[in-house]
């Protein structure tokens, strides 16, 4: 858990900032924490993060585009030391808020200001909520909480103020795949994975709206995420439905891969371990070159680490039970003949 003091930092850092620039993880958490602090202090971008695993020297386009007076990076484990230097040669701090482990080394991290949850691990959107505990940005807290599988200690409130959205009761995986607010949780998750121009518009949105039925509501503001939402529900039930009528029930790993437009491995696995909570899942994503990979279940990231240790160019990490990973497309079989070997 981040101590008192440092969320005081942090702070001041946000309002000592007149042109922040925020770089977060392409999720419901980095973007919630994002707007919790954008709406706080009422000015800053935001730019989604879509490089994995790390924040690559592409980025520094964005800081030569919006000039700013300080950078935050939100819920990404790792930094590039092209990022980081590009941005020292301009004179910019950097405040890296993140809950994950990190490879990245301690000498690079030490030319940041830089604040991480573990071993607790809090989501960054609850970091963000506890840095100003603005009542009004609650819904947001709670759904990138929840997008992280995670029910903060706000929790019971908000639900005993907004029943109808979710149970507090229930555990947070629960609530993610068996509530509207982890309905919500998919909507912002989706959205994300839109043209430039409206996860943009969507951000503008979010930033001036007032509770989370400001998100359900189908209007001209969110005909599009709601339009989105539609579409890429369809593909991502289509690819459950195919994953479980090819699942052996005998066998202690669910693998499934798919290809296409959209990547969505994330989300995929996460409703296979719901409704698989004995079983290790494995969804790949398939491109030409690299394969994505998200791991859900118990030991995934100890699984993770061993399965990527001898294939040279594979990436991977994240939580205990939630991990991803990256492959060559050349090293895949060998990569799930590691994960089986592992698990007998």
């Amino acid at each position: 858990m981040i101590l008192l003091e440092e969320l005081q930092k942090i702070r001041d850092h946000l309002e000592a900032s007149q042109n922040p620039l925020f770089f977060f993880d392409n999720d419901a958490d980095g973007l919630c924490a994002f707007l919790i602090l954008q709406r706080a202090i009422g000015r800053g971008r935001g730019v989604a993060i879509k490089s994995f695993p790390d924040l690559k020297e592409q980025y520094l386009k964005k800081v030569e585009e919006f000039n700013p007076d300080a950078i935050f990076i939100i819920d990404k484990p790792e930094v590039s030391k092209e990022f980081v230097e590009g941005v020292e040669e301009r004179g910019i701090p950097i405040i890296w808020i993140d809950h994950h482990e990190t490879k990245t080394p301690k000498e690079l991290i030490e030319r940041t200001y830089y604040f991480n949850s573990l071993p607790s691990a809090e989501p960054t959107t609850y970091i963000a909520q506890k840095i100003f505990n603005r009542q009004e940005d609650m819904w947001l807290a709670v759904m990138g909480c929840i997008g992280d599988a995670y029910l903060p200690d706000f929790a019971e409130k908000f639900s005993e103020q907004n029943p109808e959205l979710f149970n507090y009761k229930f555990s947070a995986f629960d609530t993610l795949h068996s509530s509207e607010i982890g309905k919500m949780v998919r909507m912002l998750n989706f959205g994300l994975m839109d043209s430039i121009t409206n996860v943009v518009n969507l951000i503008k949105y979010l930033s001036k709206a007032k509770n989370a039925y400001d998100l359900l509501e189908e209007n001209k503001y969110t005909q599009q995420l709601h339009k989105r939402y539609s579409q890429l529900n369809e593909f991502y039930n289509k690819q459950v439905n195919k994953a479980e009528a090819n699942f052996d029930s005998e066998s202690p790993v669910l693998f499934f891969s798919y290809s296409g437009n959209t990547s969505m491995s994330s989300e995929i696995a996460n409703k296979l371990y719901y409704n698989h909570k004995d079983k290790l899942i494995v969804v790949a994503f398939k491109r030409p070159e690299k394969i994505n990979i998200s791991i859900r279940g118990e030991n995934a990231l100890q699984i993770t680490h061993k399965a990527i240790q001898d294939i040279e160019g594979a990436t991977g990490g994240g939580h205990e039970n939630a991990t991803g990973a990256m492959v060559p497309v050349d090293d895949f079989e060998k990569f799930k003949e590691n994960i089986k070997q592992i698990i007998s």
